[in-house]
């Protein structure tokens, strides 16, 4: 009489685990940020510090300065000081922005503002605010 085997061999196993592994892996790799990914984080970040720039403005009624160049950007009070209220480095290497220099008056209502962010790949973003709403990605 033949043996009736009950379950999957060792090498049907393995076939399965590798089937697996490859799929993760190709998933992985697709989940990777693309240039237009990590304009949107920076953006982000730059909304929030220049809504908070805003807002210390007004509580101190103080003009500030916000500047960017290729290392980061910092928010400074007018007339210039050593100290900044914000000065952080770009999160992703080859980010700029345009213009580089923005003021933020102790105004409720602001001028209008518009900056594009630009990666070296070649991709673009623009926030702004119309001056009294606040900022945000423009399409």
């Amino acid at each position: 009489m033949a043996r009736q085997s009950a379950g999957f061999t060792l090498l049907e196993l393995l076939l399965v685990l590798a089937i697996i592994a490859l799929g993760s892996a190709a998933v992985t790799l697709s989940l990777r940020d693309s240039p237009q990914n990590r304009l949107q984080m920076e953006a982000e970040r730059l909304i929030a510090v220049l809504e908070a720039s805003r807002a210390d403005a007004r509580a101190s009624n103080t003009t500030l300065l916000w500047h960017a160049d290729d290392k980061g950007f910092e928010v400074q009070t007018l007339p210039a000081s050593d100290t900044s209220f914000h000065a952080m480095a770009w999160k992703y290497k080859g980010t700029q922005a345009t213009p580089t220099d923005v003021l933020i008056s102790a105004e409720p209502i602001q001028a209008l503002t518009t900056l594009t962010l630009r990666h070296g790949s070649g991709a673009s973003l623009k926030i702004g605010t119309d001056g009294a709403a606040a900022f945000k990605v423009l399409p």
